[in-house]
């Protein structure tokens, strides 16, 4: 604020006598040590508030991600990985704008008292007109900033629903591709964005406001207190005029554009900390694991242990064995412990006894998981759960298991059967903590194992994932891969075992996914394994070898809980659990629940079937033959046989291509709209040119009249800007969605779902938010500042000498700092996207890293991805300051050349008070306008990059078009026949074949089962046949080549079922029917094919019942039920079953098998199966080896060849099954021949 007052004696040097030469040099040489040291403070500040903002959104993001890991069930019901998506790349960014300005809601009333208090030294109360302006401004930006908080917190919710149904669609995209819903979710997200951005205009319209008074905030002030001045009737002089327009400038920048903008971010930024604290405050899971109920415990333990001593003091036969009391020292010890229970209390006995059994000796017992005191394993290892009521949501109303008990002792095993939706998965859950216990005694002690009904699998190296964080240990790993089946899927790996999976495991089958999971469990050795359906998806073979082997063997000193539907093990179990509706329907060991008259008849009748092994079949499987066909049947097809792994994250390099620009102004609205906007621009910016001389030379009417043109055309080009800059956005963000849909499949494959969230996020939100103001701000201000060169160089010709060259200083300053700063800003987007997709990755498998209480080395990654991305941002924000510290500097020789020479030529030139004054106060405003000027010219290339990064995946090569003109008749196909001729593929151009050269014929109606090892090209059969990939060859259905048609005229009229059901968030009619094509009665006539019509009326809603992120409100089982209730709906005559049976129990299994067969009795089907007896009543039997097809023909004419893969596979199953399958191939053979 002294500037002016130098400036006023500068003036009055050149318009009287009253300052000397001297004085004159001292106040010009004053403005420049003054506008040095605004240099110095307000950077070393302003980089301060950066830093503190940057700091804050760290620590915020930080503990966004430690809440995220501790949130309850039913607080994850109530959230998604979008919304937390956009909470860390959207919410948390609010504190770095609003740290940066904050501080101006007290320095604006600050500087408006000196403003007002120096003016008044000017020119007296005339001065209260104008400062009246500024005053009356600031409750109009408060209501403004207010208002701003309510479009913020609307559009943030949208922004939410946006990302949530991003998220689902490219986790789901293979699902949506397949049943051709493209367009339904390209609706959906289309009119999710058109919500979004209507609010977002909105927001964007209050910016363009308080940018249009920014700038015209300092004109009307001037104009008013001029006007009042005059009329008063005092002389306008320019030793009044400029020092006071010297003031109104100095404050503009402060009162007119920081200040409201101060208030509109920290508005904005209350709505982000109301966000982040209704995050934070949501239910968190109550941790019961390792935190035992000590009472109930001691009691048990003392009532277990001393019956069982009473019992070793009565047995005489154990003098036979290895505890005899007689010949033993330990008898001395039972003698002690005889007088510890007579005298001591209840306390005192329960430690006595547990040192006792510590430092018992390990017995040796023939059956490995008999309940026996000795273990070797802690006591305290133990499952106690009595009169157990779950609920997920707290609810003792709705409880989803209801009165359950039972007990396991370190070296028992127990199974939990049940049919599907019985509650098996949410015992497992309530043991884990992840359902609230409403009532009743739940309590588990120990280290917890974990493997989850849909195998989790982490981004990273298979290695990585079965560490799982622990040391490696060659001896013990080696071994645990054996025993978990994995030693020849890791050799056909192509870096073994270091092969990167990618993200979900994209790169494994579902067999292997599953085992992996199993490896992690038995790696980390802990006290407690709890396995839900791990043996689902694998063959007989396979899940007899892993049952032996890792249960039976690995696991036998554990206390071990296995749900499962393969009920050929249950009788090898300790305890057998059966669920009824989340009741318990029966409790006890096998021979226990037989006696009792429990009919396992029913549940065991397709034993056999599901790979049983009599008493006189009970031979081990050899692990060496078990590698050598270990996927012959069991992995289903959802892996891609070539492993791609993970791409690493495109970047650009060198300055962003004028392309970019180009295309982001025609997607505003096209050429002509761009041209107008310019001519707007331009025009605004001469208005508010010929003002300023207009102050000087012409009349007051004139005057008023090209203030008034200022302002108005100031307002329309703000108005302008921004709708056409989140007009652009808009179609951007449409482009983009629409490419990445069209995608190929590989795209998905090797890119993580947080990367391409980040684009939709974090791009998005920077060309919605940031990129407007910045390019609104580079234009008016450029053009200003060259107005004002002009001017200052018209003159006074000598300002020439310095602004010449160091207009080429800042231009190669500019250059220099570009060269830098853009590519790390490029750095520092690429890095923002581990940090989604860590999040992404852990909110997926929540309940393993809470399992495996492996919370603390997941919050040690994250906090390493957000280090990485602080890093980058750090160094962008240091390039960033040290730009303006070279440019500000620049700007301070401009003001002391410009002062000095106006001094120095003032004869020569002839120059006046008015001209000097003019000059000064220009050369004044470069200090603030032009340095931003280019500074904003070199942030705006480096918010461009986020156009770029959007723009990248506009490009991506799409798909095969979804129509042609080579349209199939209506009614194709009308067989289903399928013709595969010289069919081979790759995945890319230098990748190795996995389909060669396919030859085969499927007659119209045929039943045909595929089997294969891993890599035999399972799936990418599948994949050829729905066209995810093109191959080369020829594959014809009924007639017409399927490489001729459009993507939908194929996938709509073959039906698919895949392993893993997917559904999405939304109602269940719009999960079964998108486009509303099918009545109310056949969507219920589908789900009573499916026995699930009782429970869907039992729902509220019914149709229009809403599924939860995922379909999570539905069991594994129902959810592919649904999905089954899917492919009847859609009556096609060609239906892809991805071995559906996997995760559901025998009586489900046998429904969905019953309703294949019945309701596709005329339809072709194609069966991958992991479970021979599904495909051994199939009309032909396809066996693929390294993409190539083997064996194809009847399985019974198959069974025959002795030396055949096929006949071997069902030999290496055990005498017994492979009787039972030979039985079922040759009636089938019978009655296709009769």
């Amino acid at each position: 604020m002294a500037q002016p007052v130098m400036l006023s004696r500068l003036v009055l040097y050149f318009s009287t006598d009253l300052v000397s030469t001297t004085e004159a040099y001292l106040q010009a040489l004053g403005m420049s040590l003054s506008s040095l040291l605004i240099l110095i403070a307000g950077h070393f500040c302003y980089f301060g508030y950066w830093i503190t903002g940057m700091r804050l959104r760290t620590a915020c993001s930080g503990l966004i991600f430690r809440k995220a890991l501790r949130l309850s069930n039913l607080a994850l019901g109530e959230t998604t990985i979008g919304q937390l998506v956009n909470i860390l790349s959207n919410d948390v960014n609010r504190f770095d704008l609003a740290f940066r300005l904050l501080h101006y809601l007290w320095i604006a009333p600050l500087q408006l008292t000196i403003v007002v208090a120096l003016a008044w030294r000017e020119i007296g109360v005339s001065c209260l007109a104008g400062t009246s302006i500024l005053i009356f401004m600031a409750p109009l930006q408060i209501y403004i900033g207010k208002l701003a908080s309510k479009f913020r917190s609307k559009t943030a919710l949208l922004s939410d629903a946006r990302i949530r149904i991003m998220n689902e669609v490219i986790s789901g995209i293979r699902v949506i591709k397949i049943y051709a819903w493209e367009h339904s979710f390209g609706k959906l997200v289309a009119e999710s964005r058109a919500k979004e951005v209507r609010k977002i205009l909105h927001s964007a319209y209050l910016h363009a406001i308080i940018g249009a008074l920014r700038f015209d905030g300092a004109l009307l002030t001037t104009f008013i207190t001029f006007i009042v001045y005059a009329s008063l009737g005092n002389p306008v002089t320019p030793s009044k005029v400029f020092p006071l327009l010297a003031l109104f400038y100095s404050a503009r920048i402060c009162l007119s554009n920081n200040f409201p903008f101060a208030i509109m971010h920290g508005s904005e930024g209350l709505v982000s900390i109301r966000r982040i604290q209704m995050f934070l405050l949501m239910d968190e899971l109550q941790r019961h694991v390792n935190e035992p109920n000590t009472d109930v415990m001691d009691d048990i333990f003392l009532e277990e242990q001393t019956a069982l001593l009473d019992e070793i003091k009565a047995d005489d036969t154990l003098k036979n064995d290895k505890l005899d009391i007689s010949e033993h020292p330990e008898s001395a010890q039972t003698n002690r412990t005889n007088s510890v229970i007579e005298s001591a209390d209840n306390g005192e006995l329960v430690d006595y006894l547990r040192t006792a059994v510590s430092e018992e000796e390990e017995p040796v017992e023939t059956n490995p998981h008999a309940n026996k005191l000795n273990t070797g394993t802690d006591v305290r290892a133990q499952i106690v759960v009595e009169n157990m009521y779950g609920s997920w949501n707290k609810d003792t109303r709705n409880t989803v298991l209801q009165d359950v008990s039972f007990r396991i002792q370190p070296g028992e095993l127990l199974a939990v059967i049940g049919p599907v939706g019985c509650g098996k998965s949410s015992l497992l859950a309530a043991l884990l903590g992840e359902i609230p216990t409403v009532s009743g005694v739940n309590t588990l002690n120990g280290r917890v194992g974990y493997t989850a009904q849909q195998p989790w699998i982490l981004s990273g190296s298979l290695r990585d994932n079965i560490l799982f964080g622990s040391k490696y240990k060659q001896a013990k790993y080696q071994r645990i891969i054996k025993h978990c089946a994995l030693t020849r899927d890791i050799e056909l790996l192509p870096e073994g075992d270091l092969t990167l999976v990618g993200e979900r495991g994209v790169t494994l089958s579902g067999g292997q996914r599953a085992r992996v999971s199993l490896a992690r469990a038995l790696y980390s050795d802990v006290d407690v394994y709890l396995l839900d359906d791990p043996l689902s998806a694998v063959d007989p073979a396979v899940g007899r070898h892993l049952f032996e082997k890792c249960i039976l063997h690995e696991m036998r000193d554990k206390a071990v809980i296995i749900v499962t539907h393969q009920l050929q093990f249950i009788d090898k179990a300790d305890k057998i659990l059966i669920l009824q509706e989340g009741k318990v329907a029966g409790y006890g060991t096998y021979k226990e629940l037989q006696e009792d008259g429990m009919d396992f008849a029913s549940l065991l009748k397709k034993k056999s079937e599901d790979g049983d092994y009599d008493g006189e079949d009970k031979q081990d499987v050899n692990p060496e033959r078990l590698d050598d066909k270990v996927s012959i049947c069991s992995d289903d097809s959802d892996g891609v046989e070539t492993p791609v792994g993970i791409v690493p994250e495109e970047m650009a390099a060198g300055t962003v291509e004028w392309m970019v620009y180009i295309r982001f102004l025609v997607a505003a609205a096209g050429v002509p709209f761009a041209l107008v906007w310019v001519i707007v621009v331009v025009g605004a910016q001469y208005y508010q040119d010929g003002t300023e001389y207009g102050n000087r030379s012409y009349y007051i009417r004139i005057y008023a009249i090209l203030c008034g043109a200022t302002t108005a055309a100031s307002f329309l080009r703000a108005f302008l800007f921004y709708h056409v800059f989140v007009t652009a956005s808009k179609a951007l963000h449409n482009q983009m969605f629409d490419a990445i849909i069209r995608a190929p499949m590989q795209f998905f494959d090797t890119n993580p779902v947080g990367r391409i969230l980040n684009r939709f996020a974090k791009d998005i939100g920077y060309m919605d938010d940031v990129l407007p103001s910045t390019f609104t701000e580079f234009l008016e201000l450029s053009l200003g500042a060259i107005a004002t060169v002009i001017v200052i160089s018209i003159f006074n010709p000598f300002c020439l000498a310095f602004t010449l060259p160091i207009g080429f200083v800042f231009h190669f300053t500019r250059k220099y700092y570009l060269a830098s700063s853009r590519d790390v800003k490029r750095l520092e987007g690429k890095a923002r996207s581990p940090v989604f997709s860590h999040l992404s990755a852990t909110l997926t498998g929540l309940s393993t890293v809470r399992a495996f209480k492996a919370q603390q080395r997941f919050t040690a990654d994250f906090d390493g991805y957000l280090d990485g991305h602080t890093r980058a941002w750090f160094l962008f924000l240091s390039a960033a300051r040290w730009f303006g510290v070279q440019l500000d500097f620049l700007c301070v020789l401009v003001i002391t050349g410009v002062s000095l020479t106006c001094i120095l030529a003032a004869d020569l030139l002839d120059l006046n008070s008015g001209i000097v004054g003019l000059s000064l106060i220009y050369a004044m405003s470069l200090m603030g306008e032009f340095q931003w000027a280019v500074r904003q010219s070199a942030e705006l290339e480096n918010q461009m990059t986020s156009v770029e990064r959007v723009c990248q995946y506009i490009d991506i090569k799409p798909e095969a078009p979804l129509q042609t003109d080579h349209m199939p008749p209506p009614d194709w196909p009308q067989d289903g026949g399928i013709t595969l001729q010289d069919v081979s593929l790759r995945y890319s151009d230098d990748g190795p074949l996995v389909l060669r050269e396919i030859n085969c014929a499927i007659r119209p109606t045929e039943k045909v089962g595929i089997v294969g090892r891993t890599g035999a090209g399972k799936s990418s059969l599948m994949t050829v046949l729905m066209r995810l990939a093109e191959p080369t060859g020829t594959i014809m259905i009924d007639g017409i080549n399927t490489a001729l048609i459009g993507l939908h005229d194929l996938r709509k009229k073959v039906s698919f079922i895949p392993q893993d059901p997917v559904l999405f968030s939304g109602t269940l009619r719009k999960n079964l029917d998108p486009f509303s094509g099918h009545s109310d009665s056949d969507i219920w006539r589908a789900f009573e094919e499916v026995e699930l019509k009782p429970a869907i009326e039992e729902l509220p809603d019914k149709l229009e019942a809403v599924l939860t992120e995922g379909g999570t409100n539905f069991s594994v089982g129902q959810r592919q039920l649904l999905c089954l209730a899917r492919a009847i709906l859609r009556k096609n005559k060609i239906l892809i079953v991805d071995e559906a049976t996997a995760n559901v129990d025998i009586r489900t299994d046998r429904l969905i098998q019953a309703t294949i067969r019945r309701r596709f009795k005329h339809c072709t089907v194609l069966t991958i199966a992991h479970r021979l007896n599904t495909i051994m009543d199939s009309d032909k039997v396809m066996v693929l080896d390294a993409g190539q097809l083997i064996e194809f023909d009847e399985p019974y004419v198959l069974l025959q060849k002795e030396d055949g893969i096929f006949s071997k596979v069902v030999q290496e199953t055990g005498k017994a099954e492979a009787v039972k399958l030979l039985q079922i191939a040759r009636k089938t053979s019978t009655t296709l021949k009769t």
